[in-house]
């Protein structure tokens, strides 16, 4: 079995892509998933369209989970309930908190604040769209997680996305792209999801994330990286963390297979 995803985020343009090959039963596994690094690639798309060029990164990886209850649909938690949803509102004797209100609360940032303007949604019900409101942000909503990690004098520092380009305001505010996202459920039923939460049945294969973003050369130049990667289950078991070989985007790129 073989899946590929694609990673939908600001400055992304991309699309979801699920195709299975084959499956055999596998013996038994454990009910916590299990992954590791199989390959990497860089691919410029439409090199040269200003309209239509794109960068992708995209990270294969293998996968066993002893159940099968991998992947969220994209509208999973989209009520803002249950355990896929994006934040929770932060409440004072019962009432919800605005930014500025009180002087120990964090400074902005997206992973702390949410902008009822930006959610085009009353959040507190006081009949306006002006309220920014403290939350606690639910990582749970994503089903793969994926840092980035660039060597410097000869040892690797994390580089949150979300705080790139450098001299940005996304410095402070951590508002820029994240590569933390979902993977759709792997089955080819028609209630893909609802299949897999009732099959109990394990799952051996491999997963093909591929990330867009128009950052990647600006940030990463000819820098020696890496990235670390886990995943959930519909459960939120953790698998291990696995990681990349260091590379370069040259090192790693592709010719675009959409070229004469």
């Amino acid at each position: 079995m073989r899946i590929k995803f694609s990673n939908h985020t600001l400055l992304v343009c991309t699309a979801v892509l699920l195709v299975i090959a084959s499956c055999t039963r596998p013996p038994e596994l454990p009910e916590v998933p299990v992954i590791g690094f199989d390959n990497i690639e860089f691919e410029i798309l439409n090199q040269g369209d200003p309209l239509f060029e794109q960068n992708e990164l995209r990270l294969t990886f293998s996968v066993s989970d002893g159940n099968g209850d991998l992947g969220l649909d994209g509208d999973e938690g989209a009520d803002n309930e249950g355990p896929y949803r994006s934040y929770t509102l932060v409440r004072e004797n019962s009432q919800f908190i605005e930014f500025g209100q009180r002087p120990t609360d964090p400074p902005f940032t997206c992973l702390d604040y949410v902008i009822e303007d930006r959610e085009n949604e009353d959040l507190n019900n006081d009949g306006d769209l002006l309220d920014t409101l403290l939350m606690d942000f639910n990582d749970n909503q994503y089903n793969i997680e994926v840092d980035f990690f660039v060597k410097e004098n000869g040892s690797f520092n994390e580089l949150d996305m979300r705080a790139q380009p450098l001299f940005s305001a996304n410095q402070q505010t951590l508002c820029g792209i994240t590569f933390d996202g979902r993977f759709p459920c792997l089955s080819t039923q028609d209630n893909p999801c609802d299949f897999v939460s009732g099959s109990d049945r394990p799952i051996e294969g491999f997963v093909t994330y591929a990330m867009n973003s128009s950052l990647f050369l600006p940030v990463f130049r000819t820098d020696t990286i890496k990235l670390q990667f886990k995943i959930r289950d519909r459960a939120l078991n953790e698998s291990n963390i696995a990681e990349t070989p260091e590379f370069t985007l040259q090192g790693i790129q592709v010719l675009d297979q959409n070229e004469d």
